[in-house]
């Protein structure tokens, strides 16, 4: 994951360019991508998709020639989809095209003008005090052009054609966690499950923000009925809690089993209604008339995602390996049990003869033994050919996999059927 992080976190991952279509070459020679292109100007419901962007060279310099801010020193410095200018301006004209984080008076913040026309540099607050003359001189050489909007799609397969989409966003140029760690972590998801036999066949999107969403989304409409649950991952290796926000809906079944893993595997997290925790592609796939139910796992925390948000500071320091390898395993447990989970249903009638089955435990070799035998009766007693799995752990208080690999065996001996 840090491979990834540390070859692709200086690009320039700006929505529709160069650098972002490298960023995508890079992850299909990890898994292979099919790559959804929406041209320039397609109408994608009620937005279009904007034209390519490209800089080659943009500073600030004094009428001394000497220069104060450079493109050279970070990609944020130029504000992404900038219009082009090579201008003498006044310094008040200047300071209105400046943007600063005076709350972070040494970082340099990401700001985009994607839909609007205008030009601007990002700088640290702490140099204004350089910026002491009447007049300076700018230059952005910037280019606008007919380009492709790219969406990454990897698919695994399942039994089901209802579709899991896991969702990451790859713009955000000379940042990392947002959303480099949510890319990382899905990679390593994909690969994972892509080892496995599963139910739901599993969609990887990796995608700009937002529009992104909605130009695959608007162009694939028959798919979305497909798509049963999603989950978009985004923050993931800063040090914060693990967040879990649930979807719209608040209370699908990819919900409860998402808090049910957080709280079980007892892992330090917060958990936020839909929009409360953050804003992000969940509100395009969860929007009214798409309703597709999507949580999003992240460290973000309320009201302010992490203190490097969409600055120079969110770079690979500020990003845990062992933070990743969580965020990546507790999503892999909430698939793995959103995926696992049926209704058994009984293939004999009146009690079940455990020790003909091998399925009783010998309680006097063993005190522990003896709970476990208690325990397996509490599944035998909730298996009445409506609750799930999920539902009888729940109902009994006991762990999901425990009760996953008990009826795991009744199912082995033929004493019951699973109904999905």
């Amino acid at each position: 994951m840090m491979d990834l992080i540390n070859a692709l976190w200086l690009k320039r991952r700006d929505i529709i360019s160069d650098e972002y279509d490298e960023s995508l070459a890079y992850i299909s020679k990890i898994i292979p991508l099919k790559i959804h292109e929406i041209p320039t100007g397609t109408k994608c419901w009620t937005w279009t998709v904007p034209e390519k962007w490209s800089v080659t060279k943009a500073y600030i310099e004094n009428m001394h020639g000497k220069r104060l801010l450079d493109l050279s020193e970070h990609p944020l410095v130029v504000v992404s989809f900038s219009l082009p200018i090579d201008a003498i301006v006044t310094k008040d004209e200047l300071m209105e095209h400046l943007h600063t984080r005076p709350d972070n008076p040494d970082a340099i913040p990401f700001e985009f003008k994607y839909y609007e026309k205008d030009w601007g540099f990002c700088i640290q607050y702490n140099r204004l005090k350089n910026f002491n003359e009447e007049k300076y001189h700018v230059v952005i050489k910037s280019k606008f052009e007919q380009g492709t909007l790219k969406v990454g799609e990897y698919i695994v397969p399942g039994e089901s054609t209802d579709s899991v989409v896991i969702v990451t966003h790859l713009c955000h140029p000379g940042m990392v966690n947002d959303d480099l760690a949510g890319v990382a972590v899905s990679i390593e998801i994909a690969k994972e499950l892509s080892k496995k036999k599963n139910h739901y066949t599993y969609r990887f999107l990796f995608l700009p923000e937002t529009i992104g969403s909605i130009a695959y989304l608007s162009q694939n409409e028959e798919l979305i009925k497909t798509f049963k649950y999603g989950i978009f991952l985004e923050m993931l290796g800063c040090n914060n809690p693990l967040a879990l926000q649930l979807s719209k809906e608040n209370d699908t079944k990819l919900d409860v089993l998402s808090k049910y893993v957080m709280d079980k595997k007892g892992i330090n997290h917060i958990v936020g209604d839909f929009r409360t925790i953050i804003g992000n592609d969940e509100f395009v796939f969860d929007y009214p008339g798409i309703d597709i139910p999507m949580v999003s796992i992240s460290r973000a925390s309320i009201n302010h995602p992490f203190p490097e948000y969409h600055t120079d500071k969110d770079n690979p320091s500020i990003i845990s390996v062992d933070r990743l390898i969580e965020a990546k395993n507790v999503t892999l447990s909430i698939l793995e049990m959103l995926d696992g989970d049926y209704v058994p249903v009984k293939r004999y009638r009146g009690p079940l003869f455990l020790s003909g089955y091998g399925l009783w435990v010998d309680w006097k070799k063993n005190k522990h033994n003896e709970k476990v035998n208690l325990d397996n009766d509490k599944i035998l007693f909730n298996i009445n050919d409506y609750d799930s799995v999920f539902d009888i752990a729940r109902k009994t208080g006991l762990d999901y996999f425990f009760v996953f690999e008990f009826l795991d065996r009744m199912f082995n001996k033929n004493l019951i059927e699973k109904k999905q």
